[in-house]
């Protein structure tokens, strides 16, 4: 061995034993992937969740929950710990629903269950309904394209889970969502499928935390954009009956009295017109709106004349009918419209006795329980 050599094994043999037990070999130098702290926690709650779910239910896939988030965690009760919610599908029972699970002395449990039928979870939004920071659930689970989507509230209270039916509706919008705000209440539009030809019956409703009325002081803004709706939807001679009473009511209740009126013939006419589609609605109902329309213009005499003759008209439908309470409702509305055409006139008497007769007629559809299933109990004015 040479000497250049022997000086290159020795400085080899100088760095091993100063480095002493140090050291690294291969296996050492392969370290554990970091886990980041949100991928725990997801992991966390995903598992606490899973351990009380309902029997033969797993959480709910991301595609069918319109966050893509099956496992959350929120404080519900505002006492600054969070709760787990997880959200869960049944197949076998085409169900969905959730699970809210609250921490006490270091253990978890199930504090509160809710299944309904349905295809996906379109809502589950937190907002302050109350104003006082406690999160109400709005859960939203779709039935079908046709049937729509049931939606309910959801409040801790008490330590008891207080629900709120909101009715199922095709589309909602949230127009004021705190009864705080403005002392507006809950309100919000919902849309319900009419027919296959792109029509809504839709309700502005508010919530006062009590009982549920129709938010009138928010027609004449919210339905401009109802009238631009149909307006998009269908063309200038359209002899679609159904399209034209729902313009010409949204029209109404814009205060666009004229442009009402203008439809309202429109709408008249496709009744009457052997071409004429979706014939939902009839002569009666078309007037009702022109008398409105006719009110809103101040034309009281005008206005007062058309539903006394409609009135006449209905009442021997009804007879014919044997008492059909869809119609009822139109003659409780057309006795209502008069009683405004004569307290307008300043003739008092004969507006309490029109609004009298409406009033009956609304007791009577109350006994027939025609309102049972309706959010808005009565629409009594």
């Amino acid at each position: 061995m040479n000497r250049k050599s022997i000086i290159i094994l020795s400085l080899v043999a100088s760095l091993m034993f100063t480095g002493g037990c140090n050291a690294s070999t291969p296996s050492a130098l392969i370290k554990s992937p970091k886990i980041l702290e949100s991928q725990v926690k997801k992991e966390d709650i995903n598992a606490i969740a899973k351990r009380f779910l309902p029997n033969k239910s797993k959480l709910v896939d991301v595609s069918k929950i319109a966050t893509e988030k099956p496992v959350i965690k929120v404080d519900l009760d505002n006492d600054k710990k969070d709760e787990i919610i997880g959200f869960f599908d049944i197949p076998e029972s085409f169900e969905k629903g959730f699970v809210v699970i609250k921490e006490k002395d270091g253990k978890w449990n199930k504090i509160y269950e809710y299944k309904s039928q349905g295809n996906n979870i379109l809502k589950s939004e937190f907002i302050d309904l109350y104003g006082n920071g406690k999160k109400t659930l709005l859960f939203g689970n779709l039935i079908s394209t046709l049937a729509g989507v049931n939606y309910n509230l959801f409040t801790v209270n008490d330590g008891e889970m207080n629900k709120v039916d909101l009715g199922s509706w095709n589309k909602m919008e949230i127009l004021n969502a705190s009864l705080e705000n403005d002392k507006k209440g809950f309100v919000f539009a919902g849309w319900k499928v009419y027919g296959p030809d792109k029509s809504y019956g839709i309700d502005l409703i508010r919530f006062d935390g009590g009982k549920f009325t129709y938010a009138k002081d928010l027609y004449p803004e919210y339905f401009k954009n109802v009238v631009k709706y149909y307006k998009d939807t269908m063309g200038k001679d359209s002899k679609d009956v159904t399209l034209w009473y729902f313009l010409a009511d949204s029209q109404v209740k814009s205060n666009m009295y004229n442009d009402a009126l203008n439809s309202i013939k429109k709408g008249i006419d496709a009744t009457n017109d052997k071409k004429g589609t979706f014939k939902a609605f009839d002569d009666a109902q078309f007037n009702l709106l022109k008398a409105q329309s006719l009110n809103g213009l101040k034309k009281y005499d005008e206005a007062k004349n058309v539903l006394e003759d409609i009135a006449a008209k209905q009442l021997k439908k009804l007879q014919a009918n044997n008492n059909d309470m869809n119609d009822e409702k139109v003659l409780a509305n057309i006795y209502l419209e008069i009683s405004k055409s004569y307290y307008n006139l300043k003739k008092d008497e004969k507006g309490m006795e029109y609004h009298e007769k409406y009033l009956n007629v609304i007791k009577t559809l109350e006994n027939k329980e025609y309102f049972k299933h309706e959010l808005v109990k009565g629409d009594v004015e």
